[in-house]
């Protein structure tokens, strides 16, 4: 009874500590019109393969309390830098980067590099309070 009450629970952390990552850029914007949500673009270099995108997505994104920060408040899409699928002005010289925009498009930050769990909870905090703070959003 124990071991099941134990496997349940992993199996309900690992469920609902996962981002709902769109599968592309266009496909995200278009939710994030439809809801009137802001866009959380996290570029990663697949080829090679980035040591801090993988860090940052194992570790950070992966934290229960920030997937559930940005499933909520977001619409979250993972882009590839070097498939050039994305529009240009989302071009960046480093990665991993973390771009966050208004459903039309309009940039609201841009976060680059790893970032721990702490700092990077206590940065979306900010910047969803400076998202309601704004009267056009």
């Amino acid at each position: 009874m124990l071991k099941t009450i134990l496997y349940l629970s992993l199996i309900n952390t690992l469920l609902f500590s996962q981002i709902n990552w769109n599968d592309s850029y266009n496909s995200a914007l278009k939710k994030a019109r439809e809801l009137k949500k802001p866009l959380f673009i996290f570029m990663e270099r697949k080829n090679p393969p980035c040591r801090w995108c993988q860090k940052m997505e194992k570790e950070t994104l992966n934290d229960e309390k920030i997937s559930q920060i940005i499933n909520k408040n977001f619409i979250p899409v993972k882009i590839a830098k070097e498939k050039k699928d994305y529009p240009p002005f989302l071009d960046s010289k480093y990665v991993p980067t973390i771009f966050i925009l208004d459903y039309k498009q309009k940039p609201i930050t841009k976060i680059v590099g790893y970032w721990g769990i702490n700092d990077f909870e206590s940065d979306l905090n900010y910047i969803l309070k400076k998202i309601k703070k704004d009267k056009s959003f």
